[in-house]
């Protein structure tokens, strides 16, 4: 890597946030020059983002840009017009909506080569040891990649890939049939909704928390105010949760999820959480107040599915009548993976839209 420490040390703190720019300059006899093998020209991670830049064949430059949220995005720029250089001007943009690559060589006469990135076949990702790994190829994609060492996990799904296996899950379960007839819908309901109140649990949580390593700094002391007794306030627990976090050496609002003061199966819990955490208000975020009051009514199914029995064939029967009757059946399930998958797309929009305090 043909940069200083000190450069190094500054693109680190500037690239650790959900979007900004980059500038500098790179020297290198072989990186730019036609007749020259592939090779890693620059990799840099920073919290759960990375910047990667590779030479590939025919002397072209790959950047890749990567986060937990947004996934890693490749932009590619070709080199083959121009005359061999050794030291080159580069720059980079990025956000959630667009990654920008600009390079060109120290010459007066030729103007910057400039290309867009598109979501990558090859994801990259940063483990909790640091290390850096790449997950898929060009025609080989990989779920549920999951690294552990010692005992414990270096690398897990991002929230949005937990999201997405959930999603699969279910796309699979519906492909099922049965001779079993109504019973069959029944049972295919229950479990839909049982996936997908666990799977937005998980993306939840894993969002919740996640977000930290992309430079959003979390209000955790408020956090703790809103999932916190009276009795813990007036013990100053607070502190001994911050004392914990050192110990384990995780951020005081991992500290906090650790604990189980949150149940994100819980809608209310959900969302005083992110409103506390972060300041986004799910009834604020472009979600119909009726798909907010049917995901309620759906996560309340779920409970009863699990605590009464999974062939409910009417999941509102205490309600009925006045209320109109609610069947457990394919419809119901095709229903709630929309309404799911509603606001978990738009929370996870909202926290792309986040940005760090200055």
């Amino acid at each position: 890597m043909n940069l200083s420490p000190e450069l190094q040390a500054q693109i680190s703190a500037a690239i650790c946030r959900p979007e900004g720019s980059v500038t500098f300059e790179y020297s290198s006899v072989e990186a730019f020059k036609k007749e020259q093998p592939p090779g890693l020209l620059l990799q840099i991670p920073s919290g759960g983002h990375l910047f990667r830049l590779e030479r590939i064949e025919v002397r072209r430059l790959q950047f890749f840009y990567s986060s937990p949220g947004t996934g890693t995005r490749v932009a590619t720029i070709d080199l083959a017009n121009l005359p061999d250089f050794d030291k080159a001007f580069l720059a980079f943009t990025w956000s959630p909506l667009e990654v920008c690559f600009y390079c060109g060589p120290r010459m007066p006469s030729i103007a910057l080569l400039s290309a867009k990135a598109e979501q990558s076949p090859r994801q990259f990702r940063i483990g909790a040891d640091g290390s850096v790994y790449q997950i898929g190829d060009i025609g080989l994609e990989v779920m549920g990649v999951r690294v552990r060492q010692a005992g414990k996990t270096v690398l897990g799904r991002t929230a949005i890939e937990a999201w997405r296996e959930t999603l699969k899950a279910i796309e699979v379960l519906g492909t099922g049939k049965s001779d079993q007839g109504f019973i069959f819908e029944t049972a295919l309901a229950a479990v839909t909704l049982s996936v997908l109140v666990t799977g937005l649990e998980a993306y939840a949580k894993a969002r919740f928390i996640e977000l930290e390593t992309e430079g959003i700094v979390a209000n955790w002391r408020k956090t703790f105010e809103h999932f916190s007794s009276s009795a813990e306030r007036d013990a100053n627990r607070i502190v001994e949760l911050e004392s914990e976090a050192v110990g384990r050496r995780v951020s005081p609002l991992r500290a906090l999820v650790n604990a189980r003061k949150i149940n994100f199966q819980n809608y209310d819990h959900l969302k005083r959480a992110f409103r506390a955490a972060y300041g986004i208000k799910l009834g604020e975020i472009g979600i119909n107040s009726q798909v907010l009051e049917t995901l309620t009514d759906f996560i309340r199914y779920r409970h009863r599915i699990v605590h009464v029995s999974p062939l409910l064939g009417m999941l509102n029967d205490d309600d009925v009548p006045p209320a109109e009757p609610v069947f457990a059946n394919r419809a119901l399930a095709e229903q709630a993976v929309k309404c799911f998958g509603e606001v978990v797309s738009a929370l996870h929009q909202a926290t792309l839209q986040l940005k760090p305090a200055h």
